[in-house]
C-alpha cells in the first residue's frame, strides 16, 4: 500500500461520516513555484486521488494567496519592485508582461504547469472572496474576539508579553486606499457598530466598517483556519516550518476550535525536495530555483509523479539532473514493464496507478540510448534513427519523438559529463600492456567490422563471439568476453566501461575505429 492510500485511509476512520471530503492546498503566487512547492499539490492531489478510489466524493480546491502583501524582491525580480512591498499581489504590476498583474502572471504560469502534470483542481482567488464581502461576517468575528485570539497567541510565544501589546493588537491588515499599503495601524475599534478608525504612514487617515469594507484581511493565524471553516476542509498539509509545536499550525488549530468552532482538517506536514546537479546551468529565468516546467525539460511527466508518489511527505529527497537521471529512466522504464505485465508486487502497484502511466508508455526508447548517442551522432537526428532502427527500435512515433526531445534537453544542458568521446589517438601504452592473444582479438575486431550486420544484436553477437576460439568451460568463457570488451572500451574510450558495443561501433565511422585499434 502505499503512503497516499495510507492518509485517505485514515482520513475515513477519523471523519467516516463526511458527505465531501474537501481536500485543500495553499499557494502564494510571490515568485515561480518551484518542485518543493509542488509537494504542496502533489500531496493533497495524491491522498484526492486514493480517497475516490475509495468511493469517496472529493473537491479538491486550491486557494491562491494573492491577497497577501508583497513582502520581497525576489532574486530575478528588477530591484525596482521595491517600491510594491506592502501591497497585494493583485495590484502589482507583472515584470514579465503587460496589462496583468504580478499574481495573474505567476497564477498563470503555474496553472499551466497543472495542467501539463494533468492536475484538475477547483481554484479560489483570495482577492475575490475578500472583496466580495464573503468574509466579513468573520473578519467581525475575528475583531470581536481579539482579546482571546491574542491570548492563543501569547500561549506559544516563549517571551512575556506585555499590555500594551494586548490592547494595539488586531487581528487584521488594513491596505490604505490611498497608497495601497498595509502600513497602516489601527487606533480604535467600535464592537457595536464595526467601525475602525486608523491611519496609514502615509499620512493618510481613515474610518472604515469592518461590516463592508474591501481592503481589510485577516492575519494569517487567523486567516487560515477561518478559511478552513468557511470551504469545510477535511485534509490539508503543509512545510514543516509551519508544523512545528509551536508553530503556526497548532495556533490556527485553537482558533478553528475556540473562535470558529470548526474542528480543524486533517493535516500532515511534509518535508523538503533538493536539487541534484543543478550546478550553474540552472534555468537563468527562475533565479536560483527549479520549477516544474524546467523539470518538463528533462522528465516525462509520468516519472515526476513517481517521485512524489513513491517517497512519503516526510521523507526529503533529491530529484537529480546529473547522471542518475539515467538511472531514475532505466529503474522507471523497469516497472512500467513489470506493470504491465503483471509481474509487479502490491506496493510498487500502487505507486504506479498514482502516476497515470499508459500501456503507450511502452513505446518509449531507452533514454540512455539517446542520450549516449545523441553527441555521438552529431546531433544528426535521421542517422540516430537509422542506427537505433537497427537496435529494433520503432523510431516513428509520437513516444520515440517526446523522448528524444527530453533527452537532447537533458544532453545539452546537464549532461556533459555522460557524453561519450573516441579517442583522438591510439592508446599505445594500453596496447602494448596486452598480451599477443588479447592483441589477436583486437585484429580478429577489425576483420569482424569489415562484415555488414543488419541489426546491432548481430553485431552484439558476434562480438562475443571473438573469444571462443578454444575456450569451452563456460566461467572461463564469460572472463574472456568480459576481459574483451573491457579492452575495446579502453581501446576506444579510455575507459573500463562504456556504451552497448555493438550500437556503438555502428555508430562511428568504421575507419575511425579501424585506425584506433
Amino acid at each position: 500500500m502505499n503512503w497516499a492510500k495510507e492518509v485517505a485511509l485514515k482520513i475515513i476512520k477519523e471523519r467516516p461520516n463526511e458527505e465531501i471530503y474537501t481536500v485543500a492546498s495553499g499557494v502564494s503566487p510571490s515568485g515561480f513555484v518551484h518542485i518543493g512547492n509542488f509537494r504542496e499539490i502533489a500531496t493533497p492531489y495524491l491522498v484526492a486521488k486514493e480517497l475516490k478510489k475509495l468511493g469517496k466524493k472529493v473537491r479538491y480546491i486550491l486557494s491562491f494567496d494573492e491577497f497577501d502583501r508583497f513582502r520581497k524582491v525576489p532574486g530575478n525580480i528588477d530591484s525596482s519592485y521595491e517600491k510594491y512591498i506592502g501591497m497585494p499581489y493583485t495590484e502589482i504590476p507583472s515584470p514579465f508582461t503587460e496589462n496583468e498583474s504580478y499574481a495573474t502572471y505567476m497564477e498563470n504560469r503555474f496553472l499551466n504547469e497543472l495542467k501539463a502534470m494533468d492536475v484538475e483542481v477547483e481554484c479560489i482567488y483570495q482577492t475575490k472572496e475578500y472583496q466580495s464581502g464573503r468574509y466579513n461576517r468573520y473578519i467581525k468575528i475575528a475583531m470581536d474576539n481579539r482579546d482571546k485570539i491574542f491570548s492563543i497567541i501569547d500561549d506559544f510565544r516563549t517571551q512575556e508579553s506585555t499590555e500594551e501589546e494586548r490592547k494595539n493588537y488586531y487581528p487584521i491588515s488594513i491596505y490604505c486606499p490611498k497608497c495601497r499599503k498595509d502600513s497602516t495601524t489601527i487606533s480604535y475599534y467600535d464592537k457595536n457598530t464595526g467601525e475602525v478608525e486608523y491611519s496609514c504612514s502615509c499620512g493618510h487617515n481613515d474610518i472604515l466598517n469592518i461590516n463592508s469594507a474591501t481592503n481589510v484581511k485577516l492575519q494569517w493565524k487567523v486567516d487560515w483556519p477561518m478559511r478552513w471553516m468557511i470551504e469545510r476542509v477535511t485534509f490539508e498539509t503543509g512545510g514543516i516550518d509551519h508544523s512545528a509545536s509551536n508553530g503556526s499550525k497548532a495556533v490556527s488549530e485553537r482558533v478553528a476550535r475556540e473562535i470558529f468552532n470548526y474542528e480543524p482538517p486533517l493535516y500532515i506536514p511534509y518535508n523538503f525536495i533538493g536539487i541534484k546537479g543543478g550546478g550553474a546551468k540552472m534555468s537563468s529565468s527562475t533565479g536560483n530555483v527549479l520549477t516544474i516546467t524546467d523539470l518538463l525539460k528533462v522528465y516525462d511527466k509520468n516519472i515526476i509523479w513517481w517521485f512524489y508518489a513513491r517517497f512519503d511527505n516526510m521523507h526529503a529527497f533529491d530529484i537529480a539532473l546529473d547522471n542518475d537521471v539515467i538511472r531514475y529512466y532505466s529503474e522507471f522504464d523497469r516497472w512500467v514493464k513489470l506493470y504491465f505485465n503483471g509481474n509487479i508486487d502490491d506496493k510498487n502497484k500502487s505507486i504506479l496507478d498514482l502516476t497515470n502511466v499508459k500501456e503507450e508508455y511502452l513505446n518509449n526508447p531507452n533514454f540512455s540510448y539517446l542520450a549516449t548517442f545523441l553527441p555521438i551522432v552529431n546531433f544528426d537526428i535521421d542517422l540516430l534513427k537509422e542506427l537505433l532502427s537497427k537496435e529494433n527500435i520503432n523510431v516513428n512515433t509520437k513516444e520515440f519523438n517526446q523522448r528524444l526531445e527530453l533527452a537532447t534537453n537533458w544532453v545539452n544542458n546537464y549532461g556533459a559529463d555522460y557524453q561519450v568521446n573516441l579517442l583522438n589517438e591510439r592508446n599505445i601504452e594500453y596496447y602494448e600492456s596486452l598480451s599477443n592473444l588479447e592483441k589477436e582479438w583486437l585484429k580478429n575486431t577489425i576483420l569482424l567490422l569489415e562484415e555488414n550486420f543488419k541489426t546491432t544484436n548481430d553485431l552484439q553477437t558476434a562480438l562475443y563471439d571473438v573469444v571462443k576460439d578454444g575456450i569451452l568451460a563456460d566461467k572461463e568463457l564469460k572472463q574472456a568476453q568480459k576481459r574483451y570488451f573491457q579492452i575495446l572500451y579502453n581501446m576506444l574510450l579510455g575507459t573500463d566501461q562504456g556504451p552497448k558495443l555493438g550500437l556503438f561501433l555502428m555508430a562511428i565511422d568504421k575507419e575511425k575505429i579501424k585506425a584506433i585499434l
